[in-house]
């Protein structure tokens, strides 16, 4: 009996280890998934530049843009828009070229729902001018561009959102707008259906007072405008000459080296109290050579003063100690009203002009902002803060000179270089207003 209900024991303990092991290896539950085709119908546009989007209709896409490939002419898209059941909308690869149109949905290959056109998109390689003012004629190079004035739109920088110009005239090669009012500096953008294209930065030309004190040197000192011509101290310096300008012609100088304190030999001299205002800006035009004996220990351009205690000079060089040849500037008070003993306020910049060619430099004063600026051909390359007490009335300017200082040492070198186009303004210039007498020289 014992041995009968082992028997049973046994065999119901290796029933339920079959069970268990049959049970832990049941096959899993798997679900196959089977998408249909895609059943393309159409594709709109066929033709257009790349990056052009494209619109594929028809059924069976599904809603999973990652399951979507499209080639344009064998070149894969890098972009799929959207991706509808029943409608796909894919970006042209900016590398695509003409051929067949290829669609891929999941594991299913639609070889060729189309022929896509490649059209060659359109380029700008230049501007009439890189500056305007409102109502300028501007003209915009390129290829391209077809021939329809309606499928092209031209904006330019505005202060607040783009301000659109008026298309007059296309070509396949050019494009002729009228510049509109309101821009500001900044880049000027094309579309060419749709098509977006950004040019160069355009400047913003603006209206500029007119001088009180003008020399445009051609072959005599008469001023252009102001009270009274400029006179030539030579002393034992070279004579003055003219050479071809920036505009016409120009005076050069030939260098000179101070002999004797107080010596103004080689000075154009200018009427007194010319440059006498408290809102000031000084623009010339200076080709300088640099060569000159000492021409590092502060060459002058201009000086304008009554003693070496009291003027305003603009260097084309650095003097002592770093007796370099970069531009800077000076402003010295001494003994005036708000100013005890010797005060010097020095500008510095790290540009040179040094060269055979012609540089724009302005330098303008104001009492109002107390602060001075520098700039060179069109930019601002320096700025500082003037003292509270600064007033160019608190002495008389009567050694107002172009070339060499108002009052010089022995051995403090004059210009070597020319000079022309030289303006005395009786208010501060604006960045636009220095950048459009430098477009416009």
């Amino acid at each position: 009996m014992k041995s009968y209900l082992k028997k049973i024991s046994y065999f119901l303990a290796m029933f339920c280890i079959i069970v268990s092991y049959v049970s832990c290896n049941k096959p899993a539950n798997i679900t196959v998934y089977s998408y249909p085709a895609p059943l393309p119908s159409g594709m709109t546009p066929t033709s257009g530049y790349p990056l052009t989007n494209v619109t594929i209709t028809g059924k069976s896409f599904g809603t999973y843009p990652n399951a979507v490939t499209v080639y344009f002419g064998g070149i894969k898209a890098d972009t799929i828009r959207s991706c509808t059941d029943n409608q796909i909308v894919v970006q042209v690869p900016a590398n695509a070229a003409s051929g067949k149109v290829t669609l891929k949905v999941w594991t299913h290959t639609v070889d060729s729902i189309g022929h896509f056109t490649v059209i060659p998109p359109p380029t700008i390689t230049g501007t009439s001018a890189n500056a305007a003012s409102p109502g300028d004629t501007f003209i915009i190079t390129g290829t391209n561009f077809g021939t329809s004035t309606s499928a092209i739109q031209v904006t330019f920088k505005g202060a607040t959102a783009p301000v659109s110009a008026t298309v007059t005239a296309v070509t396949n090669t050019q494009i002729t707008v009228t510049v509109p009012a309101d821009f500001s500096s900044g880049p000027v953008t094309v579309s060419i259906n749709g098509y977006p294209l950004t040019g160069p930065s355009i400047a913003y030309l603006v209206d500029v007072p007119a001088p009180v004190y003008q020399l445009d040197f051609e072959n005599n000192l008469s001023q252009t405008l102001g009270i009274a011509p400029a006179t030539y101290i030579q002393g034992s310096a070279s004579p003055i000459t003219y050479i071809a300008g920036i505009s016409g012609k120009a005076a050069y100088l030939a260098g000179y080296l101070s002999t004797a304190s107080g010596d103004n030999n080689q000075a154009i001299s200018l009427p007194q109290n010319v440059a006498q205002y408290n809102e000031l800006s000084v623009s010339c035009w200076v080709l300088y050579d640099g060569s000159g004996p000492n021409s590092d220990y502060g060459t002058p351009i201009f000086s304008f003063g009554h003693t070496r205690g009291n003027n305003i000079t603009l260097d084309a060089s650095t003097g002592y100690p770093d007796l370099n040849q970069q531009i800077s500037a000076t402003v010295v008070f001494e003994n005036v009203p708000g100013f005890s003993g010797y005060n010097s306020y020095q500008l510095k910049t790290t540009k040179s002009i040094v060269g055979t060619a012609w540089h724009h430099i302005v330098m303008t004063l104001s009492k109002s902002s107390l602060t001075e600026n520098i700039y060179l051909d069109g930019a601002v390359i320096a700025t500082q803060t003037l003292p509270a007490a600064y007033d160019l009335t608190a002495y008389v300017q009567d050694r107002n000179y172009l070339g060499v200082g108002c009052v010089s040492s022995t051995g403090e070198p004059g210009m070597k270089g020319g000079i022309d186009k030289f303006q005395i303004y009786n208010s501060v210039l604006t960045a636009n207003q220095v950048y459009t007498l430098y477009y416009k020289k």
